[in-house]
């Protein structure tokens, strides 16, 4: 930065600022429950930035001076730097909530916008959540498992972590797979896990199938997720 320069500068600004309204940024609220396409904002600028939306998915497609331009989907805390008069901005369909615009001029000689949020931040509720774990009961239940691969948990893409534990009075050993073509034993086997009588797999960071096939008929094993 050309510190003497913006000094020597600053007087001349400051001056301009008392007898026009230049560099101030103006804001447009969209409303995204509206669906619109291309709709024309005469309005003149050389700086846009999505300031506020309702989360870092909601956005909207913007083509800058003519709708022959393609159209840049602008999410929260993206924007552009260019010359426009127009803005044509095209709401997609099935969103909610507003979504602030801030326009302004004489960016970035005499206006830059200071963001210091992540678009992460957002997101942090949601690994709060995973840390803290859940207050309500999961689900839990006894499943029999036999010589032949049955699924022991299905695929829950709500799921934070699970449980399977061999039932202590078993008779034979069960074997876990991802797939139904999961195997009891051998060389090499296909399976991921073994369980003993009274042995248990957890985990807390897959959300897909987990199938079981035993040594021996009517095993059980108890499953538990939340």
């Amino acid at each position: 930065m050309n510190i003497v320069g913006r000094k020597d500068t600053y007087p001349f600004d400051i001056k301009e600022i008392r007898t026009r309204d230049i560099a101030m940024p103006r804001k447009i609220t969209i409303n995204l429950a509206i669906a619109e396409l291309d709709r024309c904002y005469n309005i003149a600028g050389n700086l846009f930035y999505v300031w506020e939306s309702p989360d870092v998915t909601s956005y909207v497609s913007i083509r800058i001076n003519s709708t022959q331009q393609p159209a840049i989907e602008f999410r929260q805390m993206t924007g552009l730097i260019t010359p426009f008069d127009k803005l044509y901005i095209t709401t997609p369909a099935g969103q909610a909530g507003n979504l602030v615009l801030l326009i302004a001029t004489e960016a970035p000689g005499l206006l830059s916008l200071i963001d210091n949020r992540s678009a992460s931040i957002t997101g942090l509720a949601g690994i709060l959540a995973e840390l803290q774990g859940v207050t309500a009961a999961g689900t839990f239940i006894g499943v029999t498992v036999g010589i032949a691969a049955v699924a022991v948990l299905a695929a829950n893409p709500n799921r934070k972590a699970c449980l399977i534990q061999a039932l202590s009075t078993n008779t034979g050993r069960v074997f876990l797979g991802f797939a139904n073509t999961v195997t009891a034993g051998g060389a090499p086997g296909i399976w991921f896990a073994e369980l003993q009588p009274g042995q248990a797999f957890c985990v807390d960071d897959y959300r897909g199938p987990i199938f079981g096939i035993a040594t021996a008929a009517a095993q059980v094993v108890g499953t538990g997720e939340w």
